[in-house]
C-alpha cells in the first residue's frame, strides 16, 4: 500500500476470499454487514478490550472482496495510538483483519478452492475490523462463537470442533404427516401417494357437490315458479271481483318479478268487494238499523245530538212523523 496523505481515509482490503492459513476460507459476499455498519469500530490487533483507534467508512463489496477506508483517530493523544497511526501512514503497517461471528459452514465442493482443506464459511456476521501488522497469522482473522467467545484458531483440535460443515437436516414436516394420516417414518413416495389420493377424493367430492347444487337450484327454481303462478292466479281473482283492472294486473306482475313480498303485500291490502246484490242488501240493512235507532230516540235527544238534520235529510217521512208527534202539526203548517 502506497503512503497516503495525512488525515485522509486510507483504503484497505479487509477480506479477499482466499484460503486462510488455517485451511478454510470465508465468502465476502456472505458476510452480513448491517450490525457492523451501525458501529464500524476499528481496533488494533483485535484488542476489543482497548479503546478503538478509529473507524471504518465506505464499507463495500467489490470483485469478491470486502473493502473499507480507515478513518484514524488523529485527535487521540495516546502515544501508542499515535505510533500506530504513524506506521500506518508511513506504509509500515498495511494490512487489516476482520472479526466474524455466527459462521455457517459448507463442505460443498462448489465453494472450495484448490488446496482448501476445511469447509467454507458461506454466511457470517461482521463483528469488528482491525489494523494488523501481518495478515494470515493467528491474529489476522478472528472467529467468535454464538456467545461471542473468541475461538483459538491456533488450536487445531478446537478449530476442527468449531468448524463443522453446515448440513441442512431434511425432515418430513410433522404437521403434514398428521394431515395425511401418515406415520413419522413415511418417505417421499408415501407422501406423494397420500396427496394423489387426496386429490382424487377431492375431485369426487367436487363432482358430488356440483350435482347436489344442481338439484338445489332446480328445486329453488320450481318453488319460485310455483309461487309466481299462485300469485298470478290471485291477481286474476282480483280482476274478476273488480278490485283491480287490466293495467293494475300488469303492474302487479312486474312488481312481483322485482319484489315478490311487496307485490303480495299490495294485493292483500286491496279489500274484496261483494256482489251488487250483496252491497244493496247490506245498504238496506244498514239503513234500517240506522232508521230504527233514530226513531227510538225522542225529539229532544235527537236535537241535542244533532241527529235531527240526519233524520230530515235521509228519512223525510220519518222526520215529519217525529215533528208532528212533538208539535202536533206537520212541518210548515
Amino acid at each position: 500500500m502506497a503512503k497516503t496523505d495525512s488525515k485522509k481515509p486510507i483504503p484497505f482490503i479487509l477480506l479477499d476470499g482466499t484460503i486462510t492459513t488455517y485451511g478454510f476460507r470465508v465468502l465476502p459476499d456472505g458476510i452480513d454487514l448491517s450490525q457492523f455498519e451501525r458501529n464500524p469500530i476499528m481496533f488494533y490487533f483485535h484488542k476489543d478490550y482497548m479503546l478503538p483507534i478509529g473507524t471504518w467508512t465506505n464499507i463495500r463489496k467489490e470483485n469478491g472482496m470486502l473493502l473499507a477506508d480507515a478513518v484514524l483517530d488523529y485527535a487521540d493523544e495516546d502515544k501508542e495510538v499515535q505510533r500506530i497511526i504513524g506506521k500506518i501512514e508511513r506504509g509500515i503497517i498495511k494490512m487489516a483483519s476482520v472479526g466474524l461471528r455466527k459462521a455457517e459452514w459448507s463442505n460443498d465442493a462448489a465453494y472450495k478452492l484448490e488446496g482448501q482443506e476445511l469447509p467454507t464459511a458461506i454466511k457470517s456476521i461482521m463483528r469488528e475490523a482491525s489494523i494488523v501488522p501481518i495478515g494470515g497469522n493467528n491474529n489476522a482473522l478472528r472467529l467468535y462463537d454464538k456467545d461471542d467467545t473468541e475461538i483459538d484458531l491456533s488450536d487445531e483440535i478446537k478449530l476442527s470442533d468449531f468448524i463443522k460443515p453446515y448440513k441442512q437436516k431434511i425432515t418430513m414436516n410433522e404437521e403434514l404427516l398428521k394431515v395425511l394420516n401418515l406415520s413419522d417414518k413415511a418417505d417421499d413416495k408415501a407422501v406423494v401417494a397420500a396427496i394423489v389420493a387426496l386429490k382424487d377424493s377431492n375431485k369426487a367430492l367436487v363432482g358430488e357437490k356440483d350435482a347436489l347444487q344442481q338439484k338445489i337450484d332446480a328445486l329453488a327454481l320450481a318453488d319460485k315458479e310455483g309461487k309466481k303462478n299462485h300469485f298470478a292466479g290471485e291477481v286474476e281473482k282480483a280482476v274478476k271481483d273488480g278490485r283491480i283492472n287490466a293495467n293494475g294486473k300488469d303492474h302487479l306482475i312486474k312488481l312481483y318479478d322485482s319484489n315478490p313480498e311487496e307485490a303480495e303485500k299490495f294485493l292483500s291490502s286491496i279489500p274484496v268487494r261483494g256482489s251488487v246484490v250483496v252491497q244493496i242488501n247490506q245498504a238496506l240493512h244498514d239503513s234500517k238499523t240506522e232508521l230504527a235507532d233514530l226513531l227510538a230516540k225522542p225529539w229532544d235527544e235527537l236535537d241535542k245530538t244533532g241527529k235531527l238534520i240526519m233524520l230530515r235529510d235521509k228519512y223525510p217521512d220519518a222526520f215529519k212523523d217525529k215533528y208532528k208527534e212533538k208539535f202536533g202539526v206537520e212541518p210548515g203548517a
